[in-house]
């Protein structure tokens, strides 16, 4: 009997840590680590070989072996490269035009897709096959509307009395890359569209009429209530639409190879000629980093930015 009591008046104490682990590998954890591990490796990889060679001379055109380590001479190459540095005001005007064209085409397909109107479920179905297609052929299908003589965009040009370039479209400076920009609008406008489209579904409709009942209108609304409340969403998609665009390469590929005179040359198409056209890899990996560190700042300005925004709010 004293022993029953003695038992009973100190219990066993679990190990400290022994249920968190319990709870650890009695979840999703266990099944998801070897997913981890894979993506781990296939990201790492390349990364580390990409930042280990960009301080080597590495060129296969000279030697399939590397060469030594040259320190940052191959940074200090691609930041007095005018054609990189070129690249650079190409990718970034390309990035902030199409992103900027696609969110506000985006949100208003998507505020005109919220209304009910007639045939609004199948106009939902055909807008995301554009994101459906691969970049080179939207690029290819876009080449030959802007060829001349054959095109249909240069016969509409013609038909309105808009001065068609003797060169082409795509062969002129001046149309090349807003005739790239038009490319990337037309395929990913859809992808903003439809994020949009699910963050209005979410905004709370007895917000909205209570706006109504004071009198508000339609423009006080979308301006006070529902962008500021799909602004997250919003931001979200413009990010990732920006770190997209800022690698393009596909479309410029296809349709223009950097012309003409490296007018449509961007960060993506100028690493794939320095790697893969003149085999320079070390010179190639040095490109990388540096693109990569550009996205990271404009990645880490939004975060700042965001982050100084939620702190507003909760004051």
């Amino acid at each position: 009997m004293a022993d029953k009591l003695h038992t009973s008046a100190h219990p066993v104490v679990a190990p400290p840590g022994s249920s968190r682990s319990r709870r650890f590998f009695s979840g999703p954890a266990p099944w998801l680590i070897p997913s981890i591990l894979v993506l781990l490796i296939v990201s790492l990889y390349p990364l580390i070989f990409a930042v280990f060679n960009s301080f080597r001379f590495y060129n296969l055109g000279v030697s399939v072996e590397p060469g030594g380590f040259v320190g940052f001479a191959n940074y200090a190459r691609a930041l007095g490269d005018p054609d990189f540095l070129g690249a650079i005001v190409n990718t970034l005007t390309f990035c902030i035009v199409v992103t900027a064209v696609e969110m506000v085409l985006g949100v208003a397909l998507a505020l005109l897709l919220r209304e009910r109107l007639v045939g609004v479920g199948v106009a939902r179905a055909i807008l995301i096959m554009p994101v459906a297609i691969a970049p080179a052929i939207a690029g290819l299908t876009f080449r030959s509307m802007y060829t001349s003589g054959t095109g249909l965009v240069p016969a509409v040009m013609e038909k309105l009395g808009i001065h068609v370039p003797e060169a082409g479209i795509l062969g002129d400076p001046a149309s090349a890359m807003p005739a790239l920009m038009i490319t990337d609008i037309w395929q990913w406008t859809p992808f903003v569209a439809l994020i949009a489209l699910a963050a209005l579904q979410g905004v709370p409709q007895d917000v909205v009429e209570a706006a109504r009942v004071d009198g508000a209108g339609g423009f006080r609304i979308l301006s006070s209530i529902t962008l500021p409340m799909i602004g997250t969403a919003l931001a979200t998609v413009a990010l990732l639409r920006f770190i997209q665009s800022f690698n393009v390469f596909d479309i410029i590929y296809v349709q223009t190879r950097g012309g003409p005179g490296g007018s449509t040359t961007t960060v993506g198409f100028e690493i794939f000629m320095a790697g893969l056209n003149s085999y320079n890899i070390g010179f190639a990996s040095a490109l990388t980093m540096l693109a990569s560190i550009i996205v990271g700042v404009f990645i880490n300005v939004y975060f700042v930015v965001s982050n100084r925004k939620g702190r507003t709010r909760n004051v």
